[in-house]
C-alpha cells in the first residue's frame, strides 16, 4: 500500500536500523558458533594415568600331599589356605595373586618327599616371578611345645625390604587382643635365598597349643589375623612403594 506524508519520508532510517540490528545479531550468533567449535576441538585436561598396582603374592604354605604340621586331625595346609584367602581380601589397593587357591601341591606326582618339597617351593618361586610380584608373603602355622603361643614373622636379614615388611606386619599382629608381643626373627629359609623381592614367612600360631589350635580354626580369629597381615603389608607398601596411593 502506498502512503503519503511523513510516514514515507522516515521509513528509510528505520530500515537501516533494522538492518544494523540484524547484522549485529548475526555477528554474535556466528561468534558463538565459532567459540563453541573451538571449545569442542580443544583438548581437555589430561588425566593422570592410574598408578600401577603393586603385586602382592600370598602363598598358603604346603597343600595337597604335604599337610604341613598336624595335630589331632588338624592340618596346617587347611589353616594356611583359609587365612591366605582372607588376607587377599584385606590388601586393599593391591593386585593379589595366590600361589594356590585350593588344596593342591606342585610336586607333579602328588607324593610327598623332601625332593618333592623342594620342587614345590621352586614352583612357588617361579609363580612369584611369573606374576612379577612386588612382595611375597607365605602363610604358615608352627608346631612345637605345648606352651608355645603367638604369631611370629620371619624375614631375610640380607634383604632390607624383607626386614621392613616383617616389622610392619608383626607390629599389626602384636596389636591383636590377647596376642603375645613378639619381635620378627631373621632366618635363612629357602624362599629367602631364591627371591630378590621382600619376602616374609608369617607363622600364625602353634598347633601344639590346644587353645591356640582351636583359635586358628575359628573363622573370626582367622579374619583378625588376615586383617593384621593386610594392614601391615599396605603400610609397608605405602612407605616403600610409590605405586600405591
Amino acid at each position: 500500500m502506498y502512503i503519503k506524508g511523513p510516514y514515507k519520508k522516515n521509513s528509510l532510517p528505520w530500515l537501516w536500523l533494522a538492518f544494523l540490528i540484524v547484522f549485529i545479531g548475526l555477528g554474535f550468533f556466528l561468534k558463538g558458533i565459532a567459540d563453541r567449535s573451538e571449545a569442542l576441538n580443544k583438548p581437555g585436561p589430561q588425566r593422570k594415568p592410574l598408578p600401577q598396582q603393586p603385586v602382592v603374592i600370598i602363598d598358603p604354605g604346603h597343600g595337597g600331599s604335604d599337610p604341613g604340621a598336624c595335630r589331632e586331625g588338624v592340618m596346617e595346609k587347611d589353616i594356611n589356605l583359609a587365612i591366605a584367602k582372607r588376607v587377599a581380601r584385606h590388601a586393599k589397593g593391591c593386585k593379589i595373586k595366590l600361589t594356590r587357591d585350593k588344596d593342591i601341591d606342585f610336586t607333579g606326582d602328588g607324593v610327598y618327599s623332601k625332593e618333592a618339597e623342594r620342587q614345590d617351593l621352586d614352583k612357588r618361586i617361579e609363580l612369584a616371578r611369573q606374576y612379577r610380584g612386588d612382595v611375597f608373603i607365605s602363610i604358615h602355622v608352627n608346631t612345637g611345645l605345648g606352651r608355645d603361643r603367638g604369631a611370629i614373622t620371619y624375614y631375610d636379614a640380607a634383604n632390607p625390604g624383607s626386614t621392613r615388611l616383617a616389622y610392619a606386619v608383626q607390629k599389626e599382629i602384636n596389636r591383636l587382643p590377647g596376642m603375645p608381643v613378639k619381635e620378627p626373627r631373621a632366618d635363612t629359609f629357602y624362599l629367602f635365598k631364591h627371591l630378590d623381592i621382600p619376602v616374609v614367612i608369617v607363622e600364625t600360631g602353634w598347633l601344639c597349643n590346644l587353645e591356640e589350635r582351636n583359635r586358628l580354626q575359628n573363622p573370626q580369629y582367622q579374619e583378625q589375623l588376615a586383617k593384621a597381615i593386610g594392614r601391615g603389608t599396605i603400610q609397608f607398601l605405602t612407605k616403600d612403594n610409590p605405586k600405591i596411593h
